[in-house]
């Protein structure tokens, strides 16, 4: 980390009692929770009557009521169908007109710890029964909606944060090992495949910048209180996530923020050209570093979340 972004012990304590008394302040929304399990019971309904699913369950952000914000996803998990049959009922979800972001999983391709966690904390929706009550589906909290001792509030929301930011990590370090035997295969496959495999490459570059940034917005929303929309929202929330703020130290070093620009801009060539004018020579020289940043992204997630974890008397 830059000098200029080092932070003093004094001013990480203050950081973390801004952030402890804004997450002890949060109330859960009642009308937004009604509207956003309305429309997981729609689409469960969708699920199990046209496309055959033998489970659906919600996992993320609407498991914890207080977590839950306008901007947050619904995130649903989806067991018995086909990857085809997924991405058939994935794209009618798309074209639902919900007023959420939707991320539907197919369980029966997730590998490794994201899938452990999944299964540990969804909430399963038997077919048939679609309760207008809402409340009713926190029964794995054990307790009331919210938290009855005000202190353990920073505690549950920092815990919860690290283990979404957690589980996105996993996913990206799949989409780097893809990455990584898409190039050993690229030297030893027929030079006809090569194209399919560079495009494969290009995709998978832009995914993983694209999991990066959902981190970002996530401590965003959770942490700053704040998340710019506009034409450049894209840089300003890479911006935003190198600057300490009155809640935290800076999340990335100036290292790693180099290294995400340069992907940030790749990805927008990767998003707004056609395949055959993508320069392959620029995106081997991306997928060979994206380990590096990778680890140099890790490197300082760990940190910033460390000093989320920090005890006050370690402070």
């Amino acid at each position: 980390m830059s000098k200029s972004n080092q932070i003093t012990p004094e001013e990480l304590a203050s950081c973390r009692k801004r952030l402890e008394n804004r997450w002890k302040s949060r109330k859960v929304d009642e009308t937004l929770l009604e509207r956003a399990w309305q429309v997981v019971y729609e689409i469960t309904e969708l699920l199990y009557n046209e496309f055959g699913a033998t489970q659906v369950a919600v996992f993320g952000s609407l498991t914890e009521p207080i977590g839950f914000t306008k901007l947050s996803d619904i995130d649903i998990a989806v067991w018995g169908i086909s990857d085809d049959t997924h991405s058939k009922a994935y794209d009618k979800v798309m074209d639902m007109n919900t007023g959420f972001k939707i991320d539907l999983i197919n369980f029966d391709m997730m590998k490794g710890f994201f899938r452990e966690r999944v299964q540990q904390h969804a909430i399963p929706i038997e077919k048939g029964e679609y309760t207008p009550v809402w409340k009713s589906q926190y029964k794995h909290l054990n307790r009331q909606v919210l938290p009855i001792v005000e202190e353990e509030i920073y505690e549950m929301n920092r815990k919860k944060l690290t283990q979404r930011i957690n589980d996105e990590c996993t996913k990206i370090e799949s989409t780097v090992q893809g990455i990584q035997k898409a190039l050993e295969d690229i030297e030893v496959l027929p030079d006809a495949a090569r194209e399919y495999i560079e495009e494969s490459i290009a995709n998978r570059l832009a995914d993983v910048y694209s999991g990066i940034e959902r981190i970002f917005e996530r401590i965003a929303n959770e942490v700053d209180g704040h998340l710019q929309r506009g034409s450049r929202w894209h840089k300003n929330l890479l911006e935003q996530m190198i600057r300490q703020r009155p809640e935290r130290q800076p999340v990335i070093s100036q290292d790693t923020f180099l290294l995400l620009e340069a992907l940030l801009e790749y990805r927008h060539k990767v998003d707004n050209i056609y395949a055959v004018e993508l320069i392959y020579e620029i995106t081997v020289e991306h997928a060979k570093n994206v380990e590096k940043l990778f680890q140099s992204f890790s490197d300082d997630l760990n940190r910033f979340t460390d000093s989320l974890a920090r005890s006050k008397e370690e402070i």
